[in-house]
């Protein structure tokens, strides 16, 4: 009878922390340039009449052998059941036999697992004197990328600007927490933005939110919102004064950000790319000077939910957690 281990969200939060998933990310960036981390066609789809986006992202991880997939979307209409938009689970299968060996609770992988990639993008790409970041969008993963920043950079300044007020709130609750962070809430976008060392965008708006003039000489961007066909948050004529970096060049063509560049003839629709994974392996370079703006497209990958998940699963036995269940 096939055994496999059950973890919740509380057992997830405890056991995946940026302290553990920052190097893990790294390490699996690195993999995915090598061709040791294996992603396959994502399936990324409208679920009629509810307001939903169901979508499975499935892979392989060679070094590990660690064969699963994460499959959920966003629900716009969730808030008013008390549920957050964004729902996942993460599933693992013993790759040699195709039996399933873990099942978890895929909402705060994603969470922590994407900020995670936000801390190693800001990491290699901003100028490590980075102090003033602008957030836009200041829900889950606006927070958690804004704990990101102070994770890798001297963030001293947290400039925000959401619609919500609630969002808002929360945000400052949080990060205005931090010793020596001090959060303002702007009254719009470019007033965030102007000045700012490091920008990041978390909207999922199918509206520019972050226009090209308002980005100074030498910012860095980690643009987080945009997974979808016909989503955009940056304004596509930045794609004309910033160096392009991408988690995956063909993910990024058609999902990410830069799915509008490519349809204005900014960039080419075949690449090429430079991605995050070998500017980590030293193949390629990332900044250069310290003039120069930088712009990383987040679309999320497999190997990101697969590391974490893999590595919850390692921990997970060595402090006992989670439960066993018979299928």
């Amino acid at each position: 009878m096939t055994q496999v281990l059950i973890l919740s969200r509380a057992d997830l939060q405890e056991l995946l922390t940026l302290d553990v998933m920052v190097p893990a990310i790294e390490k699996a960036f690195v993999a995915f340039a090598n061709g040791r981390a294996l992603t396959y066609p994502v399936v990324r789809e409208q679920v009629e009449g509810h307001r939903g986006i169901f979508g499975i992202k499935s892979g392989y991880l060679l070094d590990e052998q660690v064969l699963g997939l994460k499959a959920g979307g966003f629900w716009l209409d969730n808030a008013a059941k008390g549920l957050t938009a964004h729902q996942s689970t993460t599933i693992l299968f013993d790759p040699a036999s195709g039996v399933p060996t873990a099942v978890m609770d895929g909402n705060h992988i994603t969470t922590v697992r994407t900020s995670a990639v936000g801390a190693v993008a800001a990491r290699t790409l901003a100028r490590p004197d980075s102090s003033v970041a602008a957030v836009l969008g200041c829900g889950v993963q606006g927070t958690a990328q804004a704990e990101a920043l102070c994770h890798v950079l001297p963030i001293r300044e947290i400039r925000t600007f959401d619609t919500s007020a609630a969002n808002c709130r929360a945000f400052a609750a949080r990060l205005g927490a931090r010793a020596g962070v001090n959060v303002v809430e702007a009254p719009d976008a470019r007033v965030a933005v102007t000045g700012a060392d490091v920008v990041v965008t978390a909207v999922g708006g199918r509206q520019p939110v972050l226009l090209s003039e308002w980005v100074g000489a030498g910012t860095h961007v980690n643009a987080f919102g945009t997974d979808t066909k016909g989503k955009i948050e940056v304004q596509t004529s930045l794609f004309a004064r910033a160096t392009l970096i991408v988690d995956d060049g063909v993910q990024a063509s058609t999902l990410g950000e830069t799915q509008a560049a490519v349809a204005a003839g900014l960039i080419p629709a075949d690449g090429p790319w430079t991605t995050l994974g070998e500017v980590l392996a030293g193949r390629k370079p990332g900044r250069v000077r310290a003039d120069e703006i930088t712009l990383f497209d987040a679309t999320g990958l497999a190997f990101q939910d697969l590391i974490a998940g893999s590595l919850a699963v390692a921990l997970a036995r060595e402090r006992g957690l989670g439960q066993m269940a018979s299928l």
